[in-house]
């Protein structure tokens, strides 16, 4: 009998892990999909307002999870100990992950990439801040940390939890090269949430990697950066940014207390 329970509890909590990888998904890209194709608004405007749409629905589901993990809402947007580390951690893993993408030519040959690109950096730049570097991240957090990487981890270890939640992530992106850094992202987002138990760190990553790519975008300096006729910059840019990315994953590693390896 004790084993039919366990069973039986195994398998509401495979489907309650099913359905957070599905649900938050569907719903995020149906609403996006409307406001795009129906009423019709511009890619970049649907998809933040879908977010702003999205995100109180998100929220509730999301604080209806950690209060059944034993968890309070304070918990879970506290401001953790290291929110310079984290916010120059996703300024340097911007920087490499856009110099990872450029190496390996992954803009040139990818034409979806080009169409999305026109799409997101088109429309007026304080639009792209708006949406591009605040509201569709926290929406992209609640969704792929706060859900999917959550409830697996619920059931398993926090490497695949972690690579499945950034594949999904990267996979939700719809080009390679996008597809690529957000998966990197993903990966340290992960990795954030699990030291910290908090959503808040996640935002902290997420949204100073969005807001420096805006700007390097925007800028130009993409041209400077990750050009070959500047290989000397690029080297030293990169070299700078893998500093600062072990600088601050060694720092926020000893600021949270945990001194054992995540298994």
């Amino acid at each position: 009998m004790f084993k039919k329970i366990q069973k039986m509890k195994g398998q509401v909590l495979m489907i309650i892990i099913i359905l957070h990888l599905i649900l938050p998904l569907f719903t995020y890209t149906l609403a996006t999909t409307f406001l795009y194709l129906a009423v019709p608004l511009e890619p970049l405007f649907a998809t933040g307002l879908s977010a702003v749409l999205n995100i109180p629905v998100l929220l509730w589901v999301y604080f209806y999870d950690q209060k059944n993990r034993g968890y309070s809402l304070t918990e879970s947007f506290k401001l953790t100990n290291s929110p310079v580390s984290i916010c120059l951690l996703g300024a340097a893993l911007c920087i490499l992950g856009n110099s990872v993408v450029e190496v390996m030519g992954l803009t040139r040959i990818s034409k979806a990439y080009q169409e999305a690109a026109n799409a997101l950096y088109s429309p007026p730049f304080a639009l792209q801040l708006l949406a591009s570097g605040f509201v569709i991240p926290a929406a992209e957090e609640l969704i792929f940390r706060g859900m999917i990487f959550a409830s697996l981890r619920d059931k398993f270890s926090f490497g695949l939890s972690a690579v499945i939640s950034a594949g999904l992530f990267g996979l939700y992106h719809g080009n390679l090269p996008q597809g690529v850094y957000a998966f990197l992202i993903g990966l340290a987002a992960a990795w954030l949430y699990e030291r910290t138990k908090a959503l808040s760190a996640a935002f902290m990553l997420h949204i100073p990697a969005n807001l420096l790519s805006l700007f390097i975008t925007n800028t130009k300096l993409s041209g400077l950066l990750f050009q070959r006729g500047h290989a000397a910059v690029t080297v030293a840019v990169v070299a700078a940014a893998v500093v600062v990315t072990v600088f601050c994953i060694v720092r926020i590693y000893w600021k949270n207390n945990l001194k054992e390896d995540i298994v």
